[in-house]
């Protein structure tokens, strides 16, 4: 029998992807940036180049930002020079070389609890625009969605940024993929967004609303039922306390 060989599309402008889609009407495997394993794609399923479409632009206006999907992780890192917390979530969550070609969108497809970069991210509160539905959603509702439909590819993040980010993890050493994780943002309102991360499942996100001494008991009982061959859940549970203590100090909040 003769191997089909999948079709090919590199459109230039949104309309023309738009286009795309509706013909294919199909599953497709969008090229976005990072490592490819093409061996075990299925060959018959239509190819999508997304690399003429420009989206590979950070747009900031100094108080919100706008990332498009196939800026590559390391775009991200320099465009965020000064936000400490951020450039240290970066570093642990890829070397330079991974950094230089992985883009934001093929990221958010793979990333998982453990991510450090995922956890920092969810902090900060982004909206995910899809393509070709031009839906936006938010990050975490994005994560339980991303592998409902495959004829949809993220076209952009947008966050406004904090008055404050602070992140916290314990790991074997220092570049290693935590154990536990923790990221806490804090808005101009006073509003504390409080993420629990270095799970196998998605990170845990916390809204507090009240005193943020109330979130110490939050955070325990995000960690109550995840041991897994990392650590145990009474661990995670214990170092929980001490991340959270820190994330307060660093955003000013610690009594």
């Amino acid at each position: 029998m003769k191997n089909e060989t999948a079709a090919y599309f590199r459109p230039k402008t949104i309309s023309e992807l738009e286009e795309i889609l509706s013909r294919v009407q199909r599953e497709v495997n969008f090229l976005c940036g990072g490592d490819y394993n093409f061996a075990s794609l299925d060959q018959s399923t239509p190819l999508v180049d997304l690399q003429s479409l420009g989206l590979d632009q950070i747009i900031s206006d100094g108080n919100a930002v706008e990332i498009g999907a196939l800026a590559t992780l390391e775009q991200i890192k320099e465009a965020f020079q000064g936000w400490d917390s951020l450039q240290e979530a970066l570093s642990v969550e890829a070397g330079l070389n991974v950094r230089n070609s992985l883009s934001l969108a093929n990221f958010l497809r793979l990333a998982d609890g453990r991510s450090p970069l995922l956890c920092t991210l969810l902090a900060l509160a982004p909206t995910v625009e899809m393509l070709p539905s031009r839906m936006s959603l938010s990050l975490e509702k994005y994560l339980q969605y991303r592998h409902e439909n495959k004829s949809e590819i993220v076209s952009k993040v947008t966050l406004t940024l904090p008055r404050n980010l602070a992140y916290e993890a314990i790991a074997r050493t220092p570049k290693d993929r935590p154990i536990i994780c923790m990221a806490a943002a804090l808005d101009d309102a006073g509003g504390l967004r409080v993420v629990c991360g270095g799970l196998q499942s998605a990170p845990e996100i916390l809204v507090i609303t009240d005193e943020p001494q109330q979130a110490y008991e939050l955070v325990k009982q995000a960690y109550q039922q995840c041991t897994d061959a990392w650590a145990s859940a009474e661990y995670r549970q214990a170092m929980s306390q001490v991340l959270l203590s820190r994330l307060l100090q660093s955003l000013g909040l610690s009594n």
